[in-house]
């Protein structure tokens, strides 16, 4: 069994920890270094401890050269400025890198293209298994049930998130109006709010919910005359994100350069 080492920014948040935790307990993986920002509280503390598990000999780091050093891939749930200039460094080290960072601009997607031709990257708004099965899901269901039936994409998440509508939502939505060949940006309705008119038969609707903790929950709703379909995933656990990140990590480990998606890691729909 090949062992992939991992090296991953930002292992003092939620997400960090949850990865550390993980990559921990499964001998596939090897971290390589963990880090943070510079004077945060955590800094210097053993990574091990750090998620709860036993020492390792090895700190937490404000040190970010330490990421690109004897490791194959990087896995980057930070923020978006951060993620990009990840993916420059990994580019220039000839290093993979997994990105589930959201919030990304269409010219950052469009930078993350150009550097995928010499490193593999995944890139996905979501790193749950079910929530990608639920994409293609969508993708199938408005294509079957065409044009005629609305589609509206409820989400719920933490008090504390500070995005909206979500990445994955969004992903949602992106799979339904490219299933329809329309922009997503064309067509994309987040704000009503007072008289607003009758619905456009195009629109693809979003509401958002926020409160207490949250992980995070997904409703597609295909609506017609008479009838409804209601297409729903809810995460009860962080941990699901980052098992589909680490599997995604060991795949672009040996993958050939490209832009890929969880879908394409875990071979849905081809």
């Amino acid at each position: 069994m090949k062992k992939v080492s991992v090296s991953l920014p930002g292992g003092n948040g939620r997400m960090g920890k949850t990865l550390i935790g993980l990559i921990l307990e499964n001998e596939k993986y090897d971290l390589i270094s963990s880090t943070c920002l510079p004077g945060e509280h955590e800094e210097g503390l053993d990574i091990g401890l750090l998620a709860g598990k036993p020492k390792i000999a090895k700190e937490l780091t404000s040190d970010t050269s330490t990421l690109f050093k004897s490791s194959d891939v990087l896995i980057d749930f930070t923020v978006p400025e951060a993620a990009m200039l990840h993916a420059h460094k990994c580019y220039e080290n000839g290093m993979s890198i997994v990105i589930g960072t959201t919030g990304l601009v269409a010219s950052q997607e469009k930078e993350l293209l150009f550097l995928s031709k010499k490193i593999p990257i995944v890139y996905s708004a979501n790193f749950s298994v079910g929530v990608t099965l639920l994409s293609n899901l969508v993708s199938n269901a408005t294509k079957i049930l065409g044009k005629e039936w609305d589609i509206e994409i409820l989400e719920m998440h933490h008090k504390y998130k500070i995005d909206a509508p979500s990445g994955t939502a969004l992903m949602l939505g992106k799979s339904a109006s490219d299933a329809r060949d329309q922009v997503l940006s064309d067509v994309k309705a987040t704000s009503r709010d007072g008289i607003v008119g009758k619905r456009n038969s195009e629109e693809i609707g979003f509401a958002v919910l926020r409160g207490g903790d949250v992980v995070g929950e997904h409703s597609v709703l295909f609506c017609n005359e008479g009838e409804r379909i209601e297409l729903v995933h809810k995460a009860t656990n962080r941990s699901i994100f980052a098992s589909g990140a680490l599997r995604a990590a060991y795949w672009a480990a040996t993958a050939k350069p490209g832009l890929y998606s969880l879908s394409d890691v875990l071979k849905l729909g081809g």
